[in-house]
């Protein structure tokens, strides 16, 4: 949820939180399965539109990769979101790390938490990651990125090298499309 928990949320007396906080929060949310929003982005201003939409719309265009971590999760019981640990439980470096996530296990999202701040230290587990799926900007992990650059339009995040599996989401979302056009005839 997007900026309603632990606000008043009578939007008649509410006060809008924070713009920077606010788009921080849209962004933590982007790699979560779902986006809602208790205040709308137009509230703020054109800025805070033009960037919920942004990150609104990489939501949507990861729609395959969160429902293939939801379908690992129904199937393995691996979280959705997984701490950074999870890629690699020996990883020392990893287990101290709470302000990273993954989504499923080939995105790592690294939200900006600290008011005010334009950029943040990260760290990649071991692999091949790319910073927002460019290929033209790898990184070889175990890695730290001090300093990595993450300006109010920017969510840091990173894609592991490798193929997901989304023949998979293609062909389970063609079955479910099938029994659906097959309920239908017979009722």
């Amino acid at each position: 949820m997007i900026g309603g928990n632990g606000f008043n949320l009578d939007h008649d007396t509410a006060a809008l939180p924070d713009k920077e906080l606010f788009i921080r929060w849209v962004q933590a949310n982007t790699f979560l399965p779902a986006m809602q929003y208790s205040f709308v982005p137009w509230e703020f201003d054109n800025e805070t539109a033009e960037i919920s939409k942004k990150y609104t719309e990489l939501h949507s265009a990861h729609a395959g990769d969160i429902y293939e971590a939801i379908l690992a999760s129904v199937e393995t019981g691996q979280p959705v979101n997984a701490p950074l640990w999870w890629a690699d439980p020996y990883d020392e470096q990893a287990l101290g790390i709470w302000d990273e996530f993954l989504l499923g296990e080939r995105i790592l999202v690294a939200p900006v938490f600290n008011e005010g701040a334009v950029s943040r230290d990260i760290y990649l587990p071991a692999g091949v990651w790319y910073a927002e799926g460019d290929e033209e900007q790898a990184y070889e992990g175990p890695i730290w990125l001090t300093d990595y650059p993450a300006p109010l339009d920017t969510l840091p995040y990173f894609i592991k090298e490798g193929e997901p599996d989304s023949a998979r989401a293609e062909k389970v979302a063609a079955i479910l499309i099938l029994l659906s056009v097959f309920v239908n005839m017979i009722f």
